[in-house]
Formats: C-alpha cells, structure tokens, sequence
C-alpha cells in the first residue's frame, strides 16, 4: 500500500512539472538555510563544553561598584584571588592564565647564526600546570604534571612547533620571546578546537612572572586593585558545591584584606557555560541573538511551506475530477489523505537532497564569510541528523496535512461536478491569509536589514571626535627615551609622515584603564576617570580639538593633563577655563597629583555602544606600547618603506607590523557586520521564495480562469486591463502585508537599536522604501503570468474550455 502512494505520488509530480520545482525548489532554499543557521547556532552553543569539568568550572568576574551607584563590569579579576584556594576548602582547584597581547618568537636554528622572528598576537598565556588539570588538552609530547613546573618552560601547540622548527621533534629546544627570556619547551599539545574561547598557543611557566614583568610581578601577584581584562582566573566546584556560598566566602576574605575599600570590589563566579554569551563581560555572542536566528530559519521554513499550501490548495480545483473520480470507485477519504501526504513527503525528501548540495557549496564561502569552522557530516554529527529528520517530519506535517485533509474531504459528486463550493471559499481565505503572513515576514526582514545597514554605516563613519584617517598604529617594543626620541625624529624628517605620537592605545580601542579622581582639596570623586597616556604630539596626531589651555608639554610622568568636557561637566564646572591651573590626582596612576593645563572636545574612546565618559590624558612614558603616525596620501607605499626601514633600524630583533587606525576602530562592530549579513542573507532569500510562491499561484489561478480571460477579451478587455485585473488581488494583499509588518519591524529595530548610546533615528522612509520595493517585486512577479496570460488568443483558450 505505501510502494503505491508514493508510485502514484511521482506520477503526480511527474504530471505537474511546473509546481513540483517551485515547491522543492523554494522548500531546499528554506531547508538550506535552516541547516546553517543550526549549525551556527550549535556551533556557538558548543564552546568550551568539550572539558570534563565544564559543568563545575567557573571564571572569576568583577563588579566595581562606584560611590555614585553606577556598577562596571570587568571581565577579568586579581592574579590575588589564587589565594582563595588556601582560604576556602570548599574550592577544589584553581588556576590563572595572563594573557599576553603581542609577542615576538626569536627562534635560531641547528646551524644558522642568525634567528627567525614570529610574531604572535592574543595566544601568548602565563599559566601553571594546574591549568591543564581544570582544562582537557590533548598531550602529544611531555608531561602535563610537571611541564610547566620550573621557570622558564614553555609549552607549543602542534602548529607553533611545525612552524618555528619544521619539525615536532622540539622537546629540550629554547627560544627566546621578546629578546629578554630564553624558555625550554616541555611539552607538545594538540591544537585546541575551535569551539574555544581560550585561544592560546602557547603557554609559560607561572613562576617565570617576575622574570617577564620584573617592575610589576609582586603588586601583580599580591594587589587585589590589580584588575585587568588579561588576567583571567578560574575555579573548579564539586558537584555539591554552589557558585553563591564560593561568593560569599570570597567577599569574606575580601572584607578581611581590604577592609573599607571591600565596597568596590565585588567578585562573581561566572559559569563556564556563560562565558561566550555574557555580554557584561565581553561575550563574543548574545543567547538573544541565537534566539533571533532561530527564529528567522524557522520563519523561512514557515515560508516555504506556505508557497506549498498555497499552491496544493489552489490546484485543488485542478484536482476535483480525479479526487472524485477515486472516490467513486472506491477509494476512502483516508487513502485519499496519505496519498496527497505521499506527495508532500516526497517533495520535501527531494528538497533535503538539493538542500544539502546547497549547503555543502555553500558553506567554505560561508564560513570565510562569518569567520567560522561550520561543518557538514551527517556520519559522526547525530544533532545534525536528529535535526534534519525531525525538520523534515514537521515539514510534511506542516505542509502537508491542510491540503490533504481538504482534499480528502470532497464531496464525490459535487468533485466530478466541479462544484467545489464552500471548500473552495474557505481554501481561498486561508490562502490569502497565508499570503498575507509570507509578506509579513519578508517585509519584516528587508526593514530590519535596511536599518541595520544604516546603523552600522552610521557607526563606522559617524564623526568620533578624532581624526582616525591615515593614521597607523605601530608597536612599541621597547619604550626607551632614547629610542622613542630617536625613531620619532628620523619619521618626521621624511616628507610624506605629518606627525608622530607615542601612547599607550589610540584615541578609540578596548583599553579600559581608570580609576577614581581628585580635583584640587575636594574629596576623592564619586564617577570614574577614563586614563590615556599619550605624548605631546598624542593630540595633534589624532586630530584632537582642544578647546580651552594649551597642549601637554613633553614628560616621562603624570605632571600636567588634558580633560575631556564630560570630565568637567562631571566635576560641576561649566565654563572650560575655569579648571586651568587647578590641581588633579588620578588613582590609576599612583595618586599623584599633576596640573589640568587644557580642555579637549569630548570625543569616542570606546564603540558607540556606551557614551563619551570623564576622561584625562595626560604623559606616561613606561606605559606607552604602540606609536601612531599620521601618514599624507601621496605614495602611500613609499611612505611605508620607510616607516620600516626606521622601525626596524629601532628594534632589529622585532617583527614589523601595523594597522590603520580606522579598521581597528571597524573592529568593534563585527557583531553587527554579523548580524547585518545573516539578516540581509535571510531578506534575500524569503523574498526569493515568496516570490516563487506567488509565480507558483498566479499560474494556477490564471489557468482557473482562462475561460474568463477569453470572453472579456472577446468583449473587448485590453491587455492591460486584463494584466490588473489578474494582479490586483494579489497587490493588495502584500499592501496589507505592508501595513502589518511596519509597526511590527519599528517595535523590534526600536528595541534593536536602544543597545547603542549612538545610534540613528528611524525614518519614515524606510517604510516608503520596503513598501515601493515588496509591491514592484510582487507586481513584476505577478505581472510575468498576467501577460502572458493576457496576450493569448482568446479563440484558443474558449476552444480549450
């Protein structure tokens, strides 16, 4: 019985060529792009939870609580809190890893006098041999007790080794980082997965710290002040041990060391799970934005399946005779409805074959596109396989069971009659309703993509405040006076370099440095002071404007600064030359006090996510790690020769690097350059397949009516006005479309854009535009078969009836 459903069914579809395409063809889009996005979203479910104690690791967290209530949220925590181990039995393990930002490999080769340099960026980490007993790494060479047990030992992954000696025989070998330390290799580790948000490559000895950072080993280790984003420390639980009670015991023993400056520091334990979603804590994703994308592939499905309802139901008329016909000789409503449930399994089984050679084109451009490892294996991935075959049941359930349910129910005699009655009318509700959901949906997604568009060009052109246009960012390996001073004066002798600063970060970068501030004999402020340590030359390199005073002198220390409008808005000052000559402290930069000698303009030095901040600028030589150079536009690449040739002639033992200020500074979007091409991606392709639905159904309804079309073209009906007359219904039902879906996208895009302290206003026009754009999409689509429909001999479609 079941061989014969699905013999007749291929029949059918064989009979039926036109509709058959429009309907695998629209389904294996939707299936397609449903697959991706579960693989996305799996992808980026599954980080870090590979690790046998994922479940009870947690990352130390830090709230700093300000006088003035407001709560920042750090997502690093004190090389001190190690000592929690000591003090609180209930922690069954702990480790650190300090991060190291840019580093250079000097590596020297069995019979080669001169090294190789590498340079390597964010997979440098200091760490110690209990790193690898909370954390499941794959040992290829060494012991993972005892490898990072001495000073200066060094562990490489399999792809560092091949690439510094060609070779994984690198046990007992030395390399030198930086040009300061020489460090043995101990140990091998396969390369972590990419499903990790601790991307590190390589790892040194703990106990090497005070050889690394000799001035700041000991407050590093001891300080509980000591905060920053690249210190990250973590805490294994047993099973029956909470999160909350580890909490309360640190905040104990943080009151006891801390006493009175307890209040600022508030230590959370954040599970491991949480890391890669929290965006308090620089998460790289939001849950809410998986959500999103769930959705949307569930939302193109429900379009694709609505372009087969649609058109199922519309062929009913198309379909009476045979239905009758059945039943006359026999057959049961029953029969009837598996039979037409046949014909849907079948189509959605052709559909997930296409769908999957879609996806398997597509997916290198895709993961080149989105900067992921998406794979496709239905062998050894199950959650892959459970999810295609339970989309594909709910796809022939979904699709499927109206239309059969409606056309098994037909009435024998009024089938063979062609009189279909109240059947055809409420079919023919539901499927304007159903045409009138697809368009929503659609136009949902083409005002959201619009807005995004504008919102992400706002943020990377909007005016920061500085100039950010050939500017280039340089490291500093080595900030001595004399070398600063020395490649500073050999850049700005060649014509094509306008000015030169040496700082700590660039006016805008995720640097977070501050602390509380002092203004002349009042007490210590309640608000945050953001730190930037820059040069004389730091504000006319970056194209800051100051408005009040003079520019910094040149300084090794914190002996004069510069302040923001926000600064002294914050310190209740209103008119700028009122704060010259007065005296400031800042906490971040050991209380020293030093003399405010101007006002700059407010500008960004973070995204547009958060609004301009007090801010200070002030010298700080031993802080200073990168150079910015302001760079003309004429023979861009002869300038850089010599920016080389300077550098280097600097610090000859280094690798020679650079960014353009202004992409790092687009950087800081690629959450919402993300987010605008899945969601352009899904516009496109929703559209698409509405308008292969609406193809699909014009065609069918204009066959209904070609009866029709020939009298009123007999009787003397235009072209035109035939065209209009098959077009109408269907334009008015995407206006209807239009006048649902645009509320409904301003209360979402307006929840959107609400994350960004910066942000654009939405336009009205927006609307106008998605409006213009879905009705001359339809029409155009509507109009192919209204034509061609209205342009036949009359004689043949009367003769045809």
């Amino acid at each position: 019985m079941i061989r014969n459903y699905f013999k007749i069914a291929w029949r059918n579809l064989r009979k039926h060529k036109f509709y058959t395409l429009i309907n695998i063809f629209g389904l294996s889009l939707g299936i397609g792009c449903s697959i991706i996005l579960f693989q996305f979203i799996t992808y980026h479910l599954s980080f870090d939870t590979y690790h046998h104690d994922a479940k009870q690791l947690y990352k130390v967290v830090t709230e700093l609580h300000l006088d003035d209530g407001s709560v920042l949220f750090e997502q690093g925590s004190p090389l001190a809190m190690l000592k929690a181990k000591v003090n609180i039995p209930q922690i069954k393990e702990a480790t650190a890893v300090l991060r190291i930002h840019n580093t250079t490999i000097s590596v020297t080769q069995q019979g080669n006098v001169t090294s190789q340099l590498f340079a390597e960026h964010e997979n440098v980490a200091i760490t110690d041999n209990h790193f690898f007993d909370l954390f499941d790494y794959e040992w290829e060479q060494g012991n993972k007790n005892s490898a990072l047990s001495e000073p200066n030992t060094i562990v490489l992954s399999h792809t560092l080794a091949q690439k510094y000696f060609n070779s994984q025989d690198v046990i007992g070998k030395v390399i030198r980082i930086d040009n300061k330390n020489n460090f043995k290799i101990t140990g091998v580790i396969k390369d972590h997965p990419a499903n990790t948000d601790i991307k590190t490559d390589m790892f040194l000895s703990l106990s090497t710290l005070k050889s690394i950072y000799p001035d700041v080993a000991e407050p590093l280790q001891t300080d509980w002040g000591w905060i920053n984003t690249t210190t990250a420390v973590y805490f294994l639980l047993p099973d029956h041990v909470s999160s909350q009670s580890v909490e309360t015991m640190i905040r104990k023993m943080t009151v006891r060391d801390l006493g009175n400056r307890a209040n600022a520091f508030h230590f959370k334990l954040q599970p491991l799970s949480e890391v890669h979603f929290d965006g308090r804590y620089s998460g790289i994703i939001q849950r809410s934005l998986l959500v999103t994308l769930g959705l949307i592939g569930l939302l193109l499905i429900v379009i694709a399946c609505v372009n087969f309802i649609n058109m199922a139901t519309a062929q009913s008329f198309k379909r009476a005779k045979e239905i009758g016909t059945r039943k006359v000789l026999g057959s049961t409503p029953s029969a009837i409805f598996f039979q037409f449930m046949a014909e849907t399994a079948s189509i959605t089984f052709f559909a997930a074959l296409l769908s999957v050679l879609w996806v398997w084109i597509t997916l290198p451009v895709i993961n080149n596109w989105l900067q992921t490892s998406l794979t496709l294996n239905f062998i050894s991935d199950l959650r892959l396989i459970f999810f295609v075959l339970i989309l594909l049941v709910l796809i022939i359930i979904t699709a499927g069971f109206y239309p059969a349910m409606l056309l098994s129910r037909f009435k024998p005699v009024n089938a063979l009659k062609n009189q279909l009655g109240q059947n055809t009318k409420s079919a023919g509700l539901a499927r304007k309703s159903l045409i009138v959901v697809q368009n929503v949906i659609a136009q949902v997604l083409i005002i959201s993509t619009i807005l995004i568009t504008l919102q992400v060009r706002y943020l990377k052109t909007a005016d920061l405040g500085f100039n950010k246009s050939a500017v280039l960012m340089l490291p500093v390996p080595d900030n001595t006076k004399s070398k600063t001073d020395f490649l500073r004066n050999h850049l700005l002798t060649y014509p094509g370099i306008t000015d030169v600063s040496f700082c700590y970060r660039a006016p805008a970068s995720t640097a977070d440095k501050g602390g509380s501030i002092k203004y002349d004999s009042r007490p210590w402020e309640k608000f945050v002071g953001r730190t930037i340590m820059g040069d004389a030359g730091y504000v006319k390199t970056f194209g800051l404007r100051l408005i009040a005073g003079r520019n910094l002198a040149e300084g090794d220390t914190a002996k004069e600064y510069l302040v923001n409008e926000k600064l002294i808005q914050k310190l209740g000052v209103k008119d700028p030359q009122q704060v010259i000559g007065h005296r400031l402290a800042a906490g971040d930069l050991s209380d020293n006090p030093g003399t405010i000698v101007g006002v700059v303009k407010d500008f960004n030095s973070k995204s547009l996510y958060t609004a301009v901040e007090p801010e200070y600028i002030t010298t700080f030589r031993s802080a200073y790690q990168n150079i910015g150079v302001k760079i003309s536009s004429k023979d861009p690449s002869a300038i850089l020769a010599h920016i080389k040739k300077e550098w280097q002639a600097v610090y000859p033992d280094h690798v020679f690097e650079y960014r353009f200020l202004d992409e790092q500074i687009a950087d800081f979007y690629k959450k919402e350059d993300l987010l605008n091409k899945l969601i352009k991606s899904s516009a496109v392709i929703a559209i698409f397949i509405s308008c292969l639905g609406l193809l699909g159904l014009i065609s069918i309804l204009t066959l209904q009516r070609t009866k029709e079309i020939g009298i009123r073209k007999v009787l003397g009906a235009s072209v035109t006005h035939v065209t209009t007359l098959l077009s109408v219904d269907f334009l008015k039902l995407v206006f209807i479309a239009v006048v649902i879906a645009s509320p409904v996208a301003w209360l979402m895009m307006s929840k959107y854009l609400q994350n960004f302290a910066y942000r654009i206003e939405i336009q009205w026009w927006v609307f106008a535009v998605t409006a213009a754009l879905t009705i001359l999409i339809a029409f155009i689509t509507v109009s192919f078969q209204s034509i061609k429909a209205a342009m036949a001999n009359p004689i043949n479609s009367l003769r045809d009836e």
